[in-house]
């Protein structure tokens, strides 16, 4: 990881305090994350998109999009320059979706089929499986925006079953409840937790699985244990 671009980008984005909270995790702090399960169901009536509810309109993503998305995407969701999150987003098109009001992007959403053994989590999800399978890569809403996330991801949802997808994973930082709870109301599992520790920059990952009857705190009866450095 290139700590020093990347902390840069974040003290444009959000100024000094949140970047000089950053840099000490990226170098000798800890990141939690819960891992979901989801399994879609193709809908029993023909998909038209744009879909409008309460006035947030969900359509798919154009290359005209990719500037203010590349721009919206919080820091934490990803760490590149706007040129790599140009590219990154633009690799993604055919799965990724805007949420808009008016003629303003409010949110986004992206999948990659990424849901392999070389993913630190994949033991974890692997018996919660049915292919074929996508990873959430990003989905975000601008602040403020309450409601617009359970829109969107119901809509992409959605939209990825009608093409065939039946199982999405998804990594949700452990402190974000009200993307927990809208995992939850789609459904979503949560199977497993994800800790990244790290140590001058140096990045040690471990999973461990958890009973999703403890939603907010996980079984940590025992340790987890280091997956990938």
């Amino acid at each position: 990881m290139l700590i020093v671009p990347s902390l840069l980008l974040s003290l444009r984005m959000d100024g000094l305090k949140a970047t000089a909270r950053r840099a000490w995790v990226l170098l000798f702090g800890q990141e939690e994350w819960y891992v979901f399960v989801r399994h879609l169901e193709p809908p029993s009536t023909p998909l038209e998109f744009p879909v409008e509810t309460k006035g947030i309109t969900v359509r798919a993503m154009t290359p005209r999009d990719l500037e203010a998305v590349a721009r919206l995407i919080p820091f934490d969701l990803d760490r590149g320059s706007l040129r790599e999150r140009r590219e990154r987003m633009q690799s993604r098109l055919s799965e990724a979706m805007v949420a808009t009001r008016g003629d303003h992007i409010v949110g986004a959403v992206c999948f990659i089929d990424a849901v392999t053994a070389e993913q630190p989590w994949y033991r974890a999800v692997e018996p919660y499986l049915i292919p074929p399978t996508r990873f959430t890569a990003q989905l975000f809403v601008v602040p403020g925006e309450k409601g617009t996330a359970w829109v969107l991801a119901k809509h992409a949802n959605d939209r990825l079953a009608a093409l065939g997808v039946r199982t999405v994973v998804g990594l949700i930082k452990t402190d974000n409840k009200p993307s927990i709870l809208v995992s939850r109301l789609l459904g979503g599992k949560m199977v497993a937790r994800k800790s990244d520790r790290f140590w001058f920059g140096r990045r040690t990952t471990m999973v461990e699985s958890v009973r999703d009857e403890y939603p907010f705190t996980g079984d940590r009866s025992s340790p987890p244990s280091p997956l990938h450095p």
